[in-house]
């Protein structure tokens, strides 16, 4: 009776941290280093052409990652074959070296991609994600982006006000 009751408490605590705004949801599992020629794709297929909403990046690094910055270049495919492509920077230390993000060993970064977006297309977008850091003087990418675990993104629908 006592395993049961452990069992429903953290059931419970388990479905009431979901957030059941999210769309879409997927991580991909980099080990550690990301290759420059690495392409990451996410695929999303909305359910709804009119809804509005947040995509992000999320991040996840351990303390190997060097720098204090991150250069990802973003892609967008969509349904009809259109493609938007962007290069995107984002702080990812303090001056002091400190991680921006949550987290001690694992920092966990959430990074906007396009905020307050309509997939009014019906059909599945492609987002795709590739990393662009260089050292300061040079011209060309790191081969490997170390310090890198995961890269996700997430879709999350926003809510409308009168809805609350």
């Amino acid at each position: 009776m006592r395993n049961s009751l452990v069992f429903f408490f953290l059931l419970t605590i388990l479905f009431s941290c979901t957030n059941k705004d999210y769309a879409f949801l997927e991580y991909k599992n980099l080990d550690g280093s990301w290759h420059k020629n690495d392409t990451l794709e996410f695929q999303f297929a909305p359910k709804d052409t009119i809804q509005s909403f947040n995509v992000y990046i999320q991040l996840r690094n351990n303390l190997d990652y060097e720098f204090r910055n991150i250069y990802l270049i973003s892609s967008i495919v969509f349904p009809n074959g259109k493609v938007v492509v962007d290069t995107l920077e984002y702080p990812m230390a303090y001056p002091d070296g400190e991680f921006m993000g949550k987290g001690a060993n694992v920092i966990e970064n959430k990074l906007w991609l396009k905020e307050n977006v309509t997939f009014n297309e019906e059909g599945e977008y492609i987002f795709k994600l590739q990393q662009s850091v260089r050292k300061t003087g040079e011209t060309e990418a790191l081969t490997e982006l170390n310090g890198i675990l995961d890269v996700g993104i997430q879709v999350e629908e926003i809510k409308n006000n009168h809805e609350e």
